[in-house]
């Protein structure tokens, strides 16, 4: 391969990082309306069940729990990224004594072919990208903090449901007593399984774009740094390559965490409410909730593929084979 076929996969790679950040932008530009009401809802959630008994805070916990850790892992996966390609390109030339840039981008007014070129270049692409690394992290939160607290949603039912359990279990003067109570708490429910579908079909449409351009540029940085580091034209492919992986992992995890919530949720309409107790009438009410539950969508990637742990392994064995094609492209090339 010549080496303007190089240059120009470089090129591509560095396009592909802004393109995504700024898919992202207008993403925030666009659903800005829809993220203050996933943030509104969540804050809604907490300071309604964190007053009630202790099982609902268990599951409160969990959500904040889960959305720390993810904070934590998204942080250091980019602080990885921004760290990691330009301490591994100043390493790399420094030992084998080349004059290799973090990315295919150059300054205007600036020859890397001179020493003050080269390292002025290099420091001002490494600035860039620290900027560029703390805009992703923020575009990874905005998808991820809402989908971290859809599991809260399936705890607080399961919370619900043993509260009518009880109220089944109770010593009622008259049946119409009864009724009115248990009656009031499906309703309660009902209108709580109606404000998670409602949060869900709002989350997959303010993370639509992000997740698409999220996942669709993580493949297309994996291939392309497979291609540079199979070249050996790009020193910090590997750092590169490895956040797109990790990434579009963490973002198969999260697909998955939703399937599974909705789940959960059918379990828990089976499982977690005494049925044989219940009136006709609130049989039927409960029936309507569980035909919903099963016909519950989770988060895709452009309406095309699930996001899911399933996806993210197809992808890798995908990658995996161009991976073992392109080095028998390479090594007939060399001989």
């Amino acid at each position: 391969m010549n080496n303007h076929a190089i240059d120009y996969l470089e090129l591509w790679m560095a396009n592909n990082w802004v393109s995504m950040g700024f898919c992202v932008f207008l993403t925030f530009i666009k659903e800005q309306e829809n993220l203050r009401f996933l943030l509104t809802e969540c804050y809604d959630i907490y300071e309604k069940y964190e007053r009630m008994d202790s099982d609902y805070r268990v599951y409160l916990d969990r959500g904040v729990r889960l959305l720390a850790k993810l904070m934590k892992l998204s942080a250091f996966i980019n602080a990885m990224l921004v760290f990691g390609m330009s301490s591994f390109t100043f390493l790399y030339n420094f030992i084998y004594g080349t004059k290799a840039t973090i990315v295919y981008a150059f300054a205007p007014g600036l020859d890397v072919a001179t020493p003050v070129g080269f390292w002025a270049t290099n420091f001002i692409q490494a600035g860039f990208i620290a900027v560029g690394g703390f805009g992703l992290y923020s575009g990874d939160m905005s998808v991820l903090t809402p989908i971290s607290q859809i599991p809260t949603f399936q705890g607080i039912l399961q919370c619900k449901f043993r509260e009518i359990n009880q109220l089944l279990d109770d010593d009622y003067e008259s049946a119409e007593e009864r009724g009115i109570k248990t009656m009031a708490a499906l309703k309660d429910i009902l209108e709580f399984h109606q404000k998670y579908l409602i949060f869900l079909k709002v989350s997959r449409e303010a993370s639509y774009w992000s997740v698409f351009a999220k996942v669709g540029t993580c493949i297309i940085g994996i291939v392309g740094a497979l291609f540079c580091i199979m070249l050996g034209s790009w020193p910090a492919g590997y750092i590169y390559m490895l956040y797109c992986f990790v990434m579009m992992q963490v973002f198969c995890v999260m697909g998955t965490l939703v399937q599974k919530t909705n789940d959960d949720f059918i379990h828990a309409c089976y499982n977690d409410v005494r049925w044989y107790d219940l009136t006709i009438r609130e049989k039927k009410m409960l029936n309507i909730m569980l035909i919903m539950t099963q016909n519950t969508k989770g988060l895709s990637v452009g309406s095309v593929i699930p996001l899911s742990m399933n996806t993210g392994l197809q992808v890798t064995k995908t990658i995996y084979s161009l991976t073992m094609l392109l080095m028998n492209f390479v090594i007939e090339n060399e001989a």
